[in-house]
């Protein structure tokens, strides 16, 4: 029984929390704080050196900080990106899709991405877990897209998550020193951001009008899209500084971009073949 006065969106966000999800969840942080608090030379041993990498760095690197400012930030990215990314499955019903995608972003990008990073040759030490947050970044335009669909419009489908997407890279492209690259990349993001508003706005137009939806205060419902929709552009933002030199260390850029695409990327491509079971629409509880 639900206490009378509850509404369906709290019902709904209450279904979708599970007490082994949110402690499994929460390894990561504590397996960041746990590395922190290790004696400084055990951690330099475990950041990736581009001139002399191994298999083993590759991986732990994402996981070392040397100053507290840079793991409280790290850590509160982790919570606001995998706790949002969570509820919009829960709600959304593709609980699988951020399963699969959480894990991919945990055990195997530590690697890809570090394995990535040789291909800027340099000398310098890579560490931090701002690849990784960036990654779930990338999977929220997904899990947004899911959610519209099943929560607050069926014409909105998986295949218009790209209109976020683009948007957010041409946001990161500006926020970036001007050079012909980033002007490049801010004109094709812009363009592919009109082009996928606009198929998206044309679904809405000549679809059908769907019957119903969430019932009575829809500010629930459509808060937790705005807030979603927010933390897809800010974290684009400031995971892009324009002065990437920050007290001695140099913000890695080209990891946070490529977590950001690949991360998107991958779970795109998968719902749209099929791989992922979010088609249909959940009604309102």
């Amino acid at each position: 029984m639900e206490p009378a006065d509850q509404s369906p969106f709290s019902s709904a966000v209450r279904s979708a929390i599970g007490r082994r999800e949110c402690l499994g969840l929460a390894v990561v942080p504590t397996v960041l704080v746990g590395v922190f608090l290790s004696p400084e030379p055990v951690r330099r041993s475990l950041t990736f050196a581009y001139a002399d990498p191994s298999v083993v760095t590759a991986v732990t690197a994402h996981f070392v900080h040397f100053s507290l400012d840079h793991l409280l930030a790290n850590v509160l990215g982790y919570v606001v990106l995998t706790g949002l990314g969570y509820v919009l499955a829960g709600l959304g019903d593709c609980r699988r899709l951020f399963g699969v995608a959480a894990a991919t972003y945990l055990l195997a990008f530590p690697p890809v991405l570090s394995a990535l990073n040789l291909a800027v040759p340099r000398r310098a030490v890579g560490f931090g877990f701002s690849g990784i947050n960036m990654a779930f970044a990338g999977l929220l335009p997904v899990l947004l897209a899911v959610y519209a669909g099943r929560r607050l419009d069926s014409r909105i489908r998986p295949r218009h998550a790209p209109v976020l997407f683009f948007a957010a890279l041409t946001l990161v492209a500006l926020s970036l020193p001007r050079s012909p690259v980033t002007v490049g990349l801010a004109a094709a993001a812009a363009l592919g951001t009109a082009g996928y508003a606009g198929a998206a706005v044309s679904a809405l137009r000549t679809g059908d009008r769907p019957e119903g939806g969430p019932s009575g205060n829809r500010s629930g419902w459509v808060d937790v899209f705005v807030v979603g929709v927010a933390a897809t552009l800010g974290f684009a933002v400031a995971g892009f500084p324009a002065a990437p030199v920050r007290g001695g260390t140099v913000v890695n850029l080209y990891v946070h971009l490529l977590g950001f695409c690949l991360a998107f990327i991958g779970p795109y491509v998968g719902v749209e073949i099929g791989a992922f079971d979010v088609g249909g629409r959940q009604s309102d509880p």
